[in-house]
């Protein structure tokens, strides 16, 4: 008789918590879809940084090759002849 209380409460029990660990259960849930989605922002920001890097970089090696450019020879300069 005691055991078949003692189950009895359990079942009871269990039944009780049962709302209580679904909650628990869509919280962790919620809880996991915003890290990933918190971890997903965060690597499409570092691809964005890293992108934009490079582009400063290739925009600084640009302006350095302009501003060091070689100047162009003057050329032969042909000098008439007299007549």
């Amino acid at each position: 008789m005691r055991a078949s209380h003692t189950l009895l409460l359990a079942g009871l029990a269990l039944l009780a918590a049962g709302p209580a660990l679904a909650q628990s259960s869509r919280a962790l849930d919620s809880l996991n879809a915003t890290n990933e989605r918190l971890s997903t922002r965060s690597e499409i920001r570092g691809i964005e940084q890293r992108q934009q890097f490079d582009t400063n970089q290739n925009r600084m090696q640009i302006q350095r090759n302009e501003l060091f450019r070689p100047s162009p020879s003057p050329g032969v300069i042909v000098v008439p002849g007299r007549r």
